[in-house]
């Protein structure tokens, strides 16, 4: 054995009686120098190779498999079963905690719509022409926000070919009722020649039969009793051309007086015409839109009714109500099931709420925007019928109580409230999982700090929990 403790192996080719010399340790002998022989012993001394070398070359061989090993070590995980480790905890994950509360919750269907005045009146042209007036207030021409009377005279165009069938229709209602009046004269004429005609032939028979009498006691001729006789019969002619007069007269009467309800049927329709030229406020109210100018012409056709916005955009006036206002929303018929008369409604204009939603902000939010800043209000009516083209149902909002915080035609964000309960218990709708229709709620357990799932009912789904 060397000093640094490895035992020199022979080499192995060399043969088995050298082992055997290296096994058995010779008895000592004095030092020969190399090179001479010892002739006292019967061996043949064989000259020894140093063992360094050999351990040098061990001690690499050593080295590297350690090397290698220790490489594989770092760079692949050792088999489980090999490898003792020790048993370390496993992380976990940490939650935040929110405790249940009861407390009041709403549900809310969302919708965008449009706001409407519940009394508005459209005045239009029905007559093509030049604008010829609109009114003026203080000395200014009529604009939108303006106030305006029932009756009230706004503007008008052309009428001068109106006017003249006006005009017409007044002269001939006066010929119409002279030629009544004459019929009427010509009535009582013809009535007086038929009294006159009647007593004519009364006395005419009266004298003949006196005649008769006459003429039987032979007092008279004969040809004095046809005399008379041609009397009769001339009275009796008489008579019946005044019947004749009396009935052509009741005739003229009747015929007069078509005249006349022709005449005024013309003048009705020439005032109409007129009214057609002008435009009358029919309530008292606000101005709220205005599309002419005096000098200006205007057509029949430039009114535009592909939509209520394009309508009210294209009438020359609207006049609407300002105390009373609605908003229609339009609904699919799963969200519309839910909505009844009477549910309570938020509206707000769009561009309240337009900044905070682009900052963000979640429903919740801007329906507390739409409390601070719009309307309140209740749902109206809901139509029976769905809508040809988009297949909604229509929805009607009214009784809003901030109407100063909506305007015509203004675009409104509405959340109606379906259902609420004052007394629910309400969780905040990220913690609760919904897997395959069902709803899952993970419950601390406060003993050791763990996390269970547990399957929950859902009822009424809010902006911000359930």
């Amino acid at each position: 054995m060397t000093s640094d403790g490895i035992s020199p192996q022979p080499p192995r080719d060399q043969p088995s009686n050298v082992t055997a010399e290296m096994a058995v340790e010779p008895s000592p002998s004095p030092v020969t120098p190399p090179g001479q022989s010892n002739s006292a012993t019967g061996w043949r001394n064989k000259t020894k190779k140093p063992l360094w070398p050999a351990v040098a070359l061990a001690m690499l061989v050593v080295a590297g498999f350690v090397g290698v090993k220790a490489y594989r070590t770092l760079t692949t995980a050792p088999p489980s079963e090999d490898v003792d480790t020790p048993v370390v905890d496993q992380a976990r994950l940490p939650v935040r905690v929110l405790r249940a509360q009861k407390g009041p919750i709403q549900e809310w269907v969302f919708d965008e719509g449009s706001v409407w005045p519940v009394r508005r009146r459209l005045l239009n042209f029905q007559a093509s022409g030049d604008i010829t007036y609109v009114a003026k207030v203080d000395g200014v021409e009529l604009r939108e926000g303006d106030l305006v009377s029932k009756g009230q005279l706004l503007a008008t165009i052309d009428a001068r070919r109106q006017k003249s069938s006006i005009a017409t229709a007044v002269a001939d209602i006066q010929v119409s009722e002279t030629q009544l009046g004459q019929s009427k004269a010509s009535l009582l004429q013809s009535q007086a020649s038929l009294e006159r005609a009647k007593s004519d032939l009364a006395l005419a028979k009266t004298e003949l039969r006196r005649y008769e009498n006459l003429f039987q006691q032979g007092a008279v001729s004969e040809s004095d009793r046809d005399a008379y006789v041609n009397r009769v019969d001339q009275a009796a002619a008489a008579l019946k051309t005044a019947e004749q007069d009396v009935r052509s007269a009741e005739e003229g009467i009747r015929s007069a007086k078509a005249s006349v309800d022709a005449s005024f049927a013309r003048l009705n329709e020439s005032s109409v015409d007129l009214e057609d030229t002008q435009l009358v406020s029919p309530i008292d109210g606000v101005v709220a839109y205005i599309n002419i100018r005096e000098g200006e012409y205007w057509s029949t056709q430039y009114l535009n009714a592909s939509s209520p916005q394009d309508l009210i955009e294209s009438a020359p006036i609207v006049v609407v109500d300002p105390t009373s206002f609605e908003v229609e929303i339009e609904l699919q018929a799963g969200e519309a099931d839910e909505i009844q008369p009477g549910q309570r409604v938020f509206a707000v204009l769009e561009e309240e709420v337009s900044a905070a939603q682009a900052a963000g902000a979640n429903s919740q939010g801007l329906l507390d925007i739409a409390r601070q800043r719009g309307s309140s209000g209740r749902v109206f009516a809901v139509s029976p019928s769905q809508t040809p083209g988009s297949r909604g149902t229509e929805i009607t909002i009214r009784d809003l109580d901030l109407v100063g915080n909506l305007k015509v035609g203004g675009r409104v964000y509405v959340w109606v409230e379906v259902a609420s309960d004052n007394d629910a218990v309400v969780l905040p709708i990220g913690a609760i999982a919904s897997r395959n229709q069902q709803y899952y709620a993970f419950v601390v357990n406060e003993a050791d700090g763990t996390v269970q799932q547990r399957r929950v009912t859902g009822g009424i789904e809010g902006l911000s929990g359930i």
